[in-house]
């Protein structure tokens, strides 16, 4: 793949339109015969199968881009089978990846009880990830993580036991699975199956690689920890909840009424004091990057650099009018502002920074027109480019296709109530700006992911 892809809600939008185009649907004279049935009952409403039908699930690309793998259910309740399926994009054809019988062996029961969180706890985990290398898929369960070996088929057990896990990685070079167990960041090999500690002295306090409610749920951030590029070291989140007042969450699932507690910082109260460590695999102590001397402060994004050696990290005051833009040196802790964005009223952070292969460039989205529109910069700070622009927002880069220096973004170009799939040069000078609305004539050759 000469494409370097991102996910966002149009790899979902996209697959799902490939699903239903190719999926075979009834002839007419069948939906005809369905439409004079019998009249619609409550009995009916109510019984299976379902009128809502069956949503597709876990619509994932495989790492070549040519392959599309998707959960299938037969049967209903006690009786329902999920397989896992795979699709040619190109032609629609499919076929049975992992029997049922084999899912159901590779990962056992979740047996945990329903949380009532929000933040994070809104989002359903990744149900499976495929290796970089297409070697292997990591599948997720409450407490366990298993491999499954896409030559052989062969399943094994990573990771088990009684406490939970969260928020599983693949690392880049495909060897090492890291997730968050016990508010500490572990990490499995997958040549010998052994576990260490890629963090210690993690607490419910003081969370390091695991994120708090507030985080996610006000800052939409999905992640604490993130792989360099070369696989050498992990950056992380340490989070000190120890000022942030805790908030009783009553179990409605409990007879007795049972309560979780939820750090929640209430308005004007304490918010955890966030600092951010990169951690080398081959050992040693942590090293705090330096983000200045306020505390009061929010880290909503953390990014590495190409060259696996820096760390892009966002810092935001806590009244969110003011976000800057630093580098941080991975192996001094030493940083720099690059740029800082200004309003007066309120900044909504995003998903849009990228960092371009020759370590010299980045993309940039900004409202500081009053719209959302991408911008390049060198990584001294320098505007290069507005590459877009106009009365209408970008809303995500999909996907950056260096080798024909393109940008593609959704965008609400023809109308706030549509989104659309564009196209932008990267070499587009700042006096120019015309955008193409045109679909990538293949469809790897923009981001599905």
């Amino acid at each position: 793949m000469f494409l370097r892809r991102r996910f966002s809600g149009l790899s979902v939008l996209l697959a799902a339109l490939a699903l239903i185009t190719i999926l075979p649907s009834q002839p007419a004279a069948q939906q005809s015969a369905a439409v004079r049935g019998k009249a619609l009952t409550i009995e009916r409403i109510y019984s299976q199968p379902s009128l809502s039908g069956r949503l597709t699930r876990g619509l994932t690309w495989t790492p070549d881009g040519k392959q599309l793998g998707y959960f299938e259910t037969k049967g209903s309740g006690k009786e329902a089978k999920t397989e896992l399926w795979v699709m040619d994009a190109a032609n629609g054809e499919r076929r049975l990846f992992v029997s049922s019988d084999k899912l159901e062996s590779i990962l056992p029961a979740d047996t945990s009880r329903p949380t009532q969180a929000t933040g994070l706890g809104r989002r359903a985990p990744s149900q499976y990830q495929w290796a970089a290398d297409g070697s292997g898929i990591l599948f997720q369960g409450a407490t366990a993580l298993a491999w499954l070996d896409v030559k052989s088929q062969a399943a094994r057990t990573l990771v088990s036991g009684t406490a939970s896990i969260a928020d599983p990685k693949i690392s880049p070079d495909s060897r090492s699975v890291s997730f968050i167990r016990d508010h500490n960041v572990w990490l499995v090999n997958l040549a010998d199956g052994k576990e260490r500690a890629i963090t210690q002295g993690g607490t419910e306090e003081i969370r390091k690689g695991e994120l708090d409610w507030v985080y996610p749920e006000e800052l939409d951030i999905k992640t604490a920890y993130w792989w360099s590029p070369d696989s050498s070291a992990i950056a992380y989140l340490e989070m000190d909840e120890r000022k942030v007042s805790q908030y009783p969450l009553v179990d409605f699932s409990s007879p007795s009424g049972e309560a979780e507690m939820e750090r929640y910082p209430v308005a004007g109260g304490a918010n955890p004091v966030v600092r951010v460590l990169v951690a080398l695999l081959a050992g040693g102590e942590p090293r705090a990057m330096d983000t200045g001397a306020e505390a009061e402060i929010y880290i909503p994004r953390v990014n590495w650099l190409t060259d696996s050696k820096h760390l892009a990290i966002q810092r935001l005051n806590r009244a969110q009018t003011e976000l800057d833009l630093l580098v941080a040196d991975a192996s001094t802790g030493k940083s720099h502002v690059v740029l800082t964005e200004k309003d007066p009223y309120w900044i909504n952070v995003s998903d849009e920074l990228f960092f371009l292969k020759d370590g010299k460039r980045f993309l940039w989205s900004s409202e500081r027109s009053g719209y959302r529109h991408l911008y390049l910069y060198d990584v001294g700070g320098k505007q290069l480019a507005q590459l877009t622009k106009g009365d209408w927002e970008v809303e995500a880069v999909d996907a950056v296709d260096e080798a024909k220096d393109f940008v593609y973004f959704t965008a609400t170009e023809k109308s706030p109530l549509e989104r659309q799939l564009y196209r932008v040069a990267l070499v587009c000078a700042p006096d120019q700006g015309r955008w193409h609305a045109r679909r990538g004539p293949r469809a790897k050759c923009f981001g599905f992911h």
